[in-house]
């Protein structure tokens, strides 16, 4: 699938993300199967604090075309690249889908995302549950669980890449 980032006059880019295997094609596949006709755009721009490349980036699940009482959730993050903001702003509107939609996700691989309270009884129930998914969809399970640790990882890198610049800095 061509996913081209377009810049506008401005200087602001525009993607759907979905050019690299990353959070972003996860989210999109999630959110596809729950029956969103479009791919979130993301919008990220690049600047300038206190002599620090900064970026940020923003992006909108809009509202479900056949499920109006579902809000639309916002996201916006800012870091340093725009590569790592589009992965945490993808992971955030995942986490937050996931948070608001439980029974949605409940028997898909994304129910076992990691939740913002690690006590929620319904995020607990379902890792408590979560032999019977792998049961379901063993290469799935693997496959999904494999890509979510590599775009972590590939995340974690990149902040410490930017703490490394910051420090340099000082």
């Amino acid at each position: 699938m061509e996913d081209p980032v377009f810049v506008e006059e401005r200087g602001h880019f525009h993607s759907a993300c979905l050019h690299w295997d990353g959070m972003p094609r996860l989210l999109w596949e999630m959110l596809s199967a729950a029956g969103y006709p479009h791919p979130p755009l993301y919008e990220g721009f690049n600047f300038i604090e206190m002599g620090v490349q900064r970026c940020t980036v923003m992006m909108t699940i809009p509202q479900h075309p056949l499920n109006p009482q579902w809000p639309a959730i916002f996201t916006q993050v800012t870091g340093h690249r725009l590569l790592d903001c589009w992965e945490w702003a993808a992971t955030a509107a995942l986490t937050t889908f996931c948070e608001q939609h439980p029974l949605e996700v409940v028997l898909t691989l994304f129910g076992l995302f990691p939740a913002v309270d690690e006590a929620d009884p319904l995020w607990l129930d379902r890792m408590n549950s979560s032999h019977l998914l792998a049961a379901l969809d063993p290469v799935g399970t693997v496959r999904t669980t494999a890509r979510c640790m590599n775009t972590l990882y590939r995340l974690q890198v990149a902040q410490g890449n930017a703490i490394a610049q910051l420090a340099s800095l000082a």
